[in-house]
């Protein structure tokens, strides 16, 4: 470790900042890291390691006074008027989700399953975008994750049928298996999110901890 700011604490801490300001102007969140780096050598130089190796304890003693993460980008995101996400309920997140799941199944269903799989999408981003519990950047990303399957799995499937395999039962469903693991990872993703939500507002609400510093 050559200075201080390399250390892994000031790292994962700094990185920690940088995924919950996501949904923060790029100019905004690079201010606000400069401000966090630029208070971290301050303090860390008055505890005598402006230079050279330092300490797990001082480092910690650092970033306690700064605050946790969460309450430092909430503060932020605040400044900038997108409030602090609010977590929902683990059973509201799951039937959201849920809905995500159902529809890729109901595909596969005769006659009925593309109109219920249609409904069961389009039900799922509505509940997704009026969610308080995922920024903007995330309800994009889930957005585009949800609907890829409409572009990826033809493109796929056109891709096999050139191909020495051919346009058979194999190379459709390849296809549509290429095309269903596009919305999981958009699950997977809000379902992490939703629950380090969850488990920060419990945190919080639990007990106390360092008080955010104004950056």
């Amino acid at each position: 470790m050559n200075t201080p700011m390399e250390h892994p604490l000031v790292l994962a801490y700094l990185d920690e900042i940088t995924r919950r300001t996501s949904a923060l102007p790029a100019e905004r969140r690079r201010e606000l890291l400069a401000d966090l780096r630029e208070h971290v050598e301050v303090a860390l130089a008055e505890h005598g390691h402006g230079h050279g190796p330092v300490d797990d304890g001082a480092v910690r003693q650092v970033l306690d006074r700064l605050g946790r993460p969460q309450e430092v980008a909430g503060a932020a995101l605040a400044e900038e008027g997108q409030g602090r996400p609010e977590p929902e309920s683990a059973v509201r997140t799951h039937l959201t989700l849920g809905l995500v799941l159902l529809s890729l199944p109901l595909l596969v269903v005769p006659a009925v399953g593309p109109v219920l799989a249609t409904a069961a999408a389009v039900t799922a981003l509505v509940r997704i975008w009026r969610s308080p519990q995922w920024d903007r950047r995330e309800k994009r990303q889930a957005t585009l994750l949800l609907l890829s399957p409409v572009l990826v799995t033809p493109l796929v499937a056109g891709a096999l049928s050139m191909s020495s395999i051919g346009l058979g039962p194999l190379a459709v469903l390849a296809a549509c298996l290429v095309g269903a693991c596009l919305p999981g990872i958009a699950v997977i993703r809000l379902a992490r999110s939703a629950a380090l939500l969850r488990a920060d507002t419990g945190r919080s609400g639990g007990g106390s901890s360092g008080s955010a510093v104004t950056v």
